[in-house]
């Protein structure tokens, strides 16, 4: 099982392979067109299939950690989706969507800013991808998980329109605040503002971003996943399970953790293999949210 592997490369190229196994697990038989319609098509088949989720930093966190955090190279990130169905937060997760985005042609760029998360060190601590079109940026974040890419256009609101799914832009001072709303908590969207200092960062600013998680907390001690569908949204953290219908509806239930490896198996279609490998929660710990 491949948990973590040194990186080689500080800034790694996705191998052509890798590619196109890729693309076919996303169900895409052709490589988008490098335009809108082919960039909301990358999109949306990204996150319709790569989850935000801890778990293969749960398992480095609770092994000796003497390999780099797991996913900062994209190969390692795709190779371990493709064998485990695994994902990542932030700055793994969004690496790999740069990646991908990039090898396939489009212009895009890695940048960073602030999610306001109570309980969360303010400053900068989300990392997320921005595509140029037609002189126009389009926000790209595999945690926001919109099916559409969000166009940027100074001082101009806009939305993403895609119902459970939507994710909006407002102008602020410095830029945009964008907000979306997790699958969790669908009273309290979250805001993350992007910093114009960090656009653009490199690899190695993601790299270390994510090595500075292993000493928050936030996600270290807790399982916590999610994965959004065309029609709903399912999220996993601590002992409760949340379901995002079509409609907004959103239902709660209760998880033991003797329970969870058959919802991990099932309905998050990760590996048994690496389900197995996932330690317990942390009692009494800091984490995403407190069910």
């Amino acid at each position: 099982m491949t948990i973590a592997k040194h990186r080689t490369s500080p800034e790694p190229a996705l191998a052509p392979a890798l590619v196109e196994r890729v693309l076919e697990r996303l169900g895409l038989r052709e490589k988008p067109t490098l335009d809108l319609e082919g960039l909301n098509q990358l999109y949306a088949a990204f996150c319709g299939n790569v989850g935000f989720d801890n778990v293969q930093m749960r398992i480095w966190i609770a092994g000796p950690q003497k390999t780099p955090l797991p996913g900062g190279d994209p190969n390692e990130f795709f190779n371990d989706f493709l064998q485990h169905g695994t994902g990542g937060i932030c700055w793994p997760l969004n690496g790999a969507l740069y990646a991908l985005a990039r090898v396939l042609g489009f212009k895009a760029r890695r940048i960073a800013g602030s999610v306001v998360v109570k309980g969360y060190p303010p400053g900068v601590n989300h990392g997320s991808v921005l595509v140029s079109l037609d002189r126009v940026n389009y926000l790209l974040d595999g945690w926001m998980a919109s099916f559409k890419a969000l166009p940027l256009v100074p001082g101009e609101p806009a939305s993403t329109g895609r119902g459970i799914h939507d994710i909006w832009a407002i102008p602020s001072e410095s830029g945009f605040e964008i907000l979306s709303v997790p699958g969790y908590d669908r009273g309290h969207p979250l805001p993350f503002c992007p910093e114009p200092q960090y656009d653009p960062v490199d690899h190695t600013f993601f790299l270390a971003r994510a090595d500075s998680t292993r000493t928050v907390g936030f996600f270290n001690d807790v399982l916590f996943i999610s994965r959004h569908c065309p029609d709903s949204i399912l999220t996993l953290g601590r002992k409760s399970k949340f379901l995002v219908a079509a409609d907004g509806t959103l239902t709660r239930t209760e998880l033991p953790e003797a329970g969870r490896k058959t919802v991990l198996i099932e309905e998050f279609a990760l590996s048994e293999e690496i389900v197995d490998a996932i330690p317990p929660n942390l009692p009494g710990v800091t984490a995403p949210f407190r069910p």
